[in-house]
């Protein structure tokens, strides 16, 4: 036994440790992305002229600060597809079109749409407004009309 120890301590005193001439070393650090929107509604938001329509009415304001190295995209979509709905009678209800950052007014569905697309490709905080046209329902009964208007942001 006292063989065999000397004999694996003569193997590890044997072997030769090699230096090289060069190294490399790695350092990094991480940046997490940021994609983020704050939506600030303005009062015209719950005060629409359901009777006589709108037409560019001004309904809120939204922050987009992004740091996508592609760029970044803003998607908007309606839970009643461009409707507003009485919420004491469904059947009730008059059209609305939408328009993002001086864009287009486009009618929603109830699938992301892309109103708004920036190659920007370092960190960018901008302000966008959103704005609403609404067809004139003229013999709309009583009630609240409504629909929720869901905004995202995401990387290109």
């Amino acid at each position: 036994m006292k063989k065999a120890i000397l004999v694996i301590v003569g193997l590890l005193a044997s072997v030769t440790t090699f230096a090289a001439s060069t190294g490399d070393l790695t350092i990094s650090g991480t940046v997490a992305l940021i994609n983020d929107i704050v939506i600030t509604p303005k009062a015209a938001a719950t005060a629409l002229n359901i009777l006589a329509g709108e037409a560019g009415k001004s309904v809120a304001d939204v922050s987009e600060t992004s740091n996508s190295v592609t760029g970044y995209k803003i998607s908007m979509r309606s839970a009643n597809a461009s409707k507003l709905v009485n919420l004491s009678n469904a059947t009730k209800m008059t059209a609305y079109t939408v328009s993002y950052d001086g864009g287009s007014y486009v009618s929603l569905t109830n699938s992301d749409q892309v109103v708004k697309s920036s190659s920007t490709s370092s960190l960018v905080t901008d302000s966008s407004d959103v704005s609403v046209n609404v067809t004139a329902f003229g013999t709309a009964p009583a009630g609240t009309y409504q629909d929720v208007i869901t905004i995202s942001i995401s990387s290109i």
